[in-house]
């Protein structure tokens, strides 16, 4: 990567903490890095790095491995401890497979073989930030989701590749359910021209039914719904929604479908 490809305006909202014990190769590495990153951190070893860490925010770390006090992956592996999600970098002379093996293990994102190329560096910084700023996003759209899900008054959950991933708040209260997991050993009834009947993988019967509008109660309950899935292929989800049905619609559902 050349430079001039760096997204300025990402960097300028950078702040990095970055480690290591040589002072000119600190020195010499800061210098780049104060011109193109927000705000920039510096520590001489592992110790003072994670003391460091623990007292501020940071988009990314970059640090060297053998330190004196505290190495950088004895760092890597303490701050993993509570935070899983920051990316980190190692800068590095060593390059066997043993050695990235076990950086890898620590929890370490990228490594960068020394002597340092700032290009290099560069597109290390910005492939790691770019990935950690989509992965927030993605979190933070999960919420969002969830929530609107829990507003819904419908009854719903969703599986992605075959497990479920969410049942909204209504649908794990009227089954007392506490987790969405829970919803696969949940018996339900399909009721069809006043027969009732279950199937062994209710789920999947209904993903192979997609089309239908399944009348169904679940277990130890009188309530009626008409169940539908739909499902989202690019995305691997499919959405399964139970709609409540008062007595009478349900007497009138049973009837049509007895006269076709």
């Amino acid at each position: 990567m050349c430079l001039k490809q760096i997204d300025k305006a990402l960097f300028k909202k950078l702040h990095i903490l970055y480690v290591e014990d040589d002072f000119n190769t600190r020195e010499e590495i800061s210098f780049f890095l104060k011109m193109v990153v927000g705000k920039l951190t510096t520590a001489q070893n592992g110790q003072e790095g994670l003391g460091l860490f623990h007292k501020d925010q940071f988009d990314m770390i970059i640090t060297d491995i053998q330190m004196p006090v505290m190495n950088g992956l004895d760092m890597v592996k303490a701050i993993r401890e509570t935070d899983k999600d920051v990316p980190i970098a190692v800068t590095t002379a060593f390059s066997d497979t043993d050695f990235l093996i076990r950086a890898i293990e620590c929890g370490v994102d990228k490594y960068i073989i020394k002597p340092i190329d700032i290009a290099e560096m560069a597109m290390v910084i910005q492939k790691c930030t770019n990935y950690a700023n989509m992965a927030q996003k993605i979190k933070a759209y999960d919420t969002y989701s969830k929530f609107l899900l829990d507003q819904n008054t419908s009854f719903m959950f969703i599986t992605h590749n075959g497990k479920c991933e969410y049942a909204n708040k209504q649908l794990q209260s009227i089954i007392n359910i506490q987790s969405s997991e829970a919803i696969y050993h949940s018996t339900l009834i399909f009721i069809n021209e006043n027969e009732e009947h279950q199937h062994q993988n209710w789920i999947q019967y209904v993903q192979n039914n997609p089309k239908a509008e399944h009348l169904v109660r679940f277990q130890n309950s009188k309530t009626h719904y008409q169940l539908s899935c739909k499902h989202f292929e690019n995305i691997e989800k499919t959405v399964f929604l139970f709609r409540e049905i008062s007595p009478n619609t349900m007497k009138n559902l049973l009837q049509e479908s007895v006269s076709v």
